[in-house]
C-alpha cells in the first residue's frame, strides 16, 4: 500500500490562541526544536535595502517572527502574527525544507527582489524570486505583506500542498515464487521502563515467555530515555496469544513494526544478504531524494545488488491548490516508482538442504542448473541470521561478530582452496585437446611414478593400464602426472590455458556477489612473483590440482557446468536473465563423452565414490572427489556431483574446510543436495 503524507498552507485563518507581543525564537528545521534566536529582535529599518535585508536575515535564520514588527499596520491587521507565523511554518512543512537562504537581489523605495533558495528533503534544491513590497512611514521603511512574499504563486485563497508517496521495498523470491526476503509488519514486545513496577518479576515473565537473557538485558539497560519505547524482541504468530497475556504487566507494550524478514534465515544469508540504515554522510549525499533518518538500503548480496529495483523511488509533488483542493500549478515533481519484486533463480528447498547437510562443518556448497547456468543455491557455513541485522539486535550482532569461524565470510565466493583431484577433469581435457592423447590411449597407473625426480607415489598403489576416463574413476595420480609432464614438454602453458578456459583464475561473474579471482599459476606468474623458473614439478603438481592453484567453490561448480555444456558461462542469479558466454571449451563429442564416462565411473561400484553412490543405491550420478592424496598437501576435502548423467539438471560443488576423504565426507552431502534439486 502506498504511504501518503498531505498537508496545506491555509492562509487568512487565525490559528491557535491570540499572540500578545512578539517573542524572538528560532526553529531548528532538522529537529523542530525551539531555540533562542541569535541577536536581538529586528526593529524598524531606515532604508529599503536595510529593511529588505533584515527580513531576508530573519527568514534565513528560521526566525521570521522577528521580522513581524517591520510590517506596515495594514498588513498586520490583515494578517495577525499567528496567521503570519503559521504561513511560514506550513510553507516549510510542505516544501520539506531543511534550509532556507533568502538574499536581496535589489531594492528600490517601492519594492525589493528576493532570491530564495530552499534545500528540501523531497524536492531537491528549489530556487525562485519573490517580491517584497515596501512603504515609507515617516522616517522608517516597512514592508507590505501578503502570501506572495513567501512564493510568487501563492495568493489569497490558494495554498501549497505536498503529496509524498513512499514505496514499499520489493520482495526477493525464489524461482517458484516463495519468499526469501520480504517487508512486513512484525509483532514486537517492547517496554516503557518508566511504567515498570516490579522489574524482577517482569524479567522472569519475559524469560519464561522465551526471550533470551541478552534480549531482556539489552532492553532493560538501553541508553534510550526511560519514557522511550524499547524493543525486547519479535513475537511469532504462534506466540501472539501468550504475548497478549503479558499486556497487563506494567511497562509492557505490544505493537507492530515494519521490518525486512528473511524467511530462510541462515540458509540464504550470504546470497540474499540484508539491509542496513543509511549513515549520516549517505543521508547528506542523498539530500532531496526523500530519504529520512532510519531509512534502510541493501547492505550485501541481492539486497545490495538489486537496490535500485527493490527500493523504488519516493514520489513527491509540490502543488499550488485552490480552496476546493484542485491543482492550480505543479511546482515540483518526482515520479513515484513502487519497489519491484525480484524473482531469483534460487531454490528454497535446495538452500535449506545445503545448509542442513553442511551442518556445523565449515565449508561451502554451490548448486547450478547447467541447462541455464542458473544458481540454485549458494551456502557458506558457518552462517548467521540476517534478521539480527534487520532488527538491529545488539546482543545477536555481538554474538555474530564474536563467533569463531567467521560466519559472515562467504566461503562460497571468497574462500580460496586447492582444487585437489577435482582438477583432474581439467588435466584430462587438456591432455585430449593439446597433449595428443586419444580416448583409447592407456597410461600406466603405477604405484610409483618416476617421470621426474624424486619419484612420486600413487595414493592407492598400482592399478595397471588405464584410459583417462578410468584414471578419473580411480583418481590415479600417476596417470595425471604423466599427462602433466607431456603437456610441459609438448606445449607452452596448455594446462594453465585450459584451466582458465574452465573459469579458474578469474571471478565467475555473478552480478552482485563479491568474488575472489583465485589463481592459476604458470611460468609468467612464477617469474613475476618469485623470480623463478617454471619447472616440470610445478606442472605435474598443477596436474593433480595442487601447488599454487587456488579456486573458489563457485568457480568449481561453474567449471563442471562449463564441462557439461562445453562452454564457460557466467552464472545467473536473477530469473529471466540469459547466461553470458565466456568462451567454448572446444572438446569434441568423443572427448566430452569419454570424460563424462570417467565422471560417471567415479560413482560406480569400481569408482572412488562407490560407497556414497552405487553401493548406497544411488545411480545415474557423475562426480569427482578432491582429497589430500599427497600427504600434507591439503586439509580440506571437495566433491562435485551431478545428475542425471545425461540431460543434467543440477551440479553441486561441496567444499569442507577440514576432512580426510572427499568421497566419504563431501560426497554424500553433494549427492543429497543434488537430489533435493531433482524433486
Amino acid at each position: 500500500m502506498r504511504a501518503a503524507f498531505m498537508g496545506a498552507v491555509i492562509l487568512g485563518l487565525l490559528v491557535g490562541s491570540v499572540v500578545v507581543g512578539v517573542r524572538a525564537v528560532t526553529h531548528d528545521r532538522a529537529t523542530g526544536e525551539t531555540i533562542p534566536a541569535v541577536g536581538t529582535p529586528v526593529t524598524s529599518a531606515r532604508s529599503p535595502q536595510a529593511a529588505a535585508e533584515a527580513f531576508a536575515r530573519a527568514w534565513s535564520a528560521g526566525d521570521i517572527a522577528t521580522a513581524y514588527p517591520l510590517m506596515d499596520a495594514d498588513s498586520q491587521r490583515a494578517f495577525p502574527l499567528a496567521v503570519f507565523l503559521d504561513a511560514y511554518g506550513s510553507f516549510e512543512r510542505e516544501v520539506t525544507a531543511r534550509a532556507i537562504v533568502a538574499t536581496v537581489a535589489n531594492a528600490s523605495p517601492e519594492r525589493a527582489t528576493l532570491i530564495v533558495h530552499v534545500s528540501t528533503a523531497y524536492f531537491g534544491e528549489l530556487e525562485y524570486t519573490t517580491t517584497l513590497n515596501l512603504t515609507r512611514t515617516g522616517k522608517d521603511v516597512l514592508f507590505r505583506w501578503d502570501p506572495s512574499v513567501i512564493h510568487p504563486d501563492l495568493g489569497i485563497g490558494l495554498s501549497m500542498r505536498s503529496v509524498i508517496e513512499r514505496p514499499k521495498r520489493g520482495a526477493i523470491l525464489d524461482r517458484a515464487g516463495a519468499p526469501l526476503s520480504v517487508t512486513q509488519d512484525v509483532r514486537i514486545l517492547g517496554l516503557n521502563r518508566s511504567a515498570i513496577q516490579d522489574r524482577a518479576s517482569l524479567v522472569g515473565e519475559l524469560l519464561k515467555f522465551g526471550f533470551t537473557e541478552s534480549q531482556v538485558d539489552s532492553a532493560m539497560n538501553s541508553r534510550a530515555g526511560q519514557n522511550q519505547r524499547v524493543a525486547v524482541g519479535p513475537i511469532r504468530d504462534d506466540q501472539a496469544e501468550a504475548a497478549a497475556n503479558l499486556r497487563s504487566l506494567s511497562g509492557v507494550l505490544l505493537y507492530f513494526e515494519s521490518q525486512r524478514v528473511h524467511a530462510l534465515g541462515a540458509a540464504a544469508a550470504h546470497v540474499v544478504g540484508y539491509t542496513r540504515e543509511l549513515t549520516a554522510d549517505e543521508l547528506k549525499a542523498k539530500s532531496g531524494e526523500g530519504f529520512r533518518v532510519g531509512d534502510r538500503i541493501g547492505a550485501t548480496g541481492i539486497e545490495a545488488s538489486q537496490e535500485a529495483k527493490l527500493a523504488g523511488t519516493v514520489g513527491a509533488d509540490l502543488r499550488i491548490v485552490d480552496a476546493s483542493g484542485l491543482t492550480v500549478k505543479t511546482l515540483a515533481n518526482r515520479a513515484f516508482v513502487q519497489g519491484q519484486d525480484i524473482t531469483t533463480t534460487l531454490d528454497s528447498v535446495v538452500l535449506r538442504k545445503a545448509q542442513e547437510r553442511l551442518g556445523t562443518r565449515a565449508g561451502a556448497a554451490v548448486v547450478i542448473d547447467p541447462r541455464t547456468n542458473a544458481l540454485l543455491a549458494l551456502n557458506s557455513s558457518p552462517s548467521f541470521d540476517p534478521n539480527a541485522f534487520e532488527r538491529n539486535d545488539g546482543p545477536a550482532l555481538a554474538a555474530i561478530s564474536a563467533a569463531s569461524g567467521g560466519p559472515q565470510a562467504n566461503r562460497a565466493t571468497t574462500g580460496l582452496y586447492s582444487a585437489g583431484s577435482t582438477f583432474k577433469l581439467v588435466t584430462g581435457a587438456a591432455g585430449l585437446l593439446y597433449g595428443g592423447y586419444k580416448p583409447s590411449d592407456e597410461l600406466n597407473c603405477g604405484a610409483t611414478w618416476s617421470g621426474i625426480s624424486p619419484p612420486r607415489r600413487n595414493w592407492e598403489g598400482g592399478q595397471g593400464l588405464l584410459t583417462i576416463a578410468e584414471g578419473l574413476m580411480r583418481s590415479c595420480n600417476s596417470v595425471f602426472y604423466e599427462i602433466g609432464l607431456t603437456l610441459y614438454n609438448k606445449t607452452d602453458g596448455a594446462l594453465s590455458t585450459t584451466a582458465r578456459a574452465f573459469g579458474f583464475g578469474t571471478a565467475a561473474g555473478v552480478v552482485g556477489l563479491s568474488e575472489e579471482d583465485g589463481l592459476v599459476p604458470d611460468a609468467a606468474w612464477k617469474r613475476a612473483k618469485r623470480k623463478e623458473t617454471w619447472f616440470p614439478g610445478d606442472e605435474v603438481n598443477l596436474a593433480i590440482g595442487q601447488g599454487d592453484l587456488l579456486i573458489t567453490p563457485l568457480q568449481l561448480a561453474n567449471a563442471y557446468s562449463a564441462f557439461l555444456n562445453n562452454e564457460l558461462r557466467a552464472p545467473i542469479l536473477v530469473a529471466g536473465e540469459a547466461a553470458t558466454s565466456k568462451g567454448k571449451l572446444g572438446l569434441s563429442v568423443a572427448q566430452l563423452a569419454h570424460l563424462r564416462l570417467g565422471l560417471q565411473l567415479v560413482t560406480s561400484k569400481t569408482g572412488t565414490a562407490s560407497a556414497a553412490f552405487a553401493n548406497a543405491g544411488y545411480n545415474n550420478f557423475g562426480g569427482k572427489s578432491g582429497t589430500a592424496e599427497d600427504a600434507g598437501a591439503q586439509q580440506h576435502v571437495l566433491f562435485v556431483a551431478f545428475a542425471p548423467v545425461n540431460g543434467t539438471q543440477a551440479v553441486a560443488a561441496v567444499v569442507l574446510d577440514e576432512g580426510n576423504s572427499g568421497s566419504i565426507e563431501a560426497g554424500p552431502i553433494a549427492r543429497d543436495i543434488v537430489l533435493s534439486a531433482l524433486r
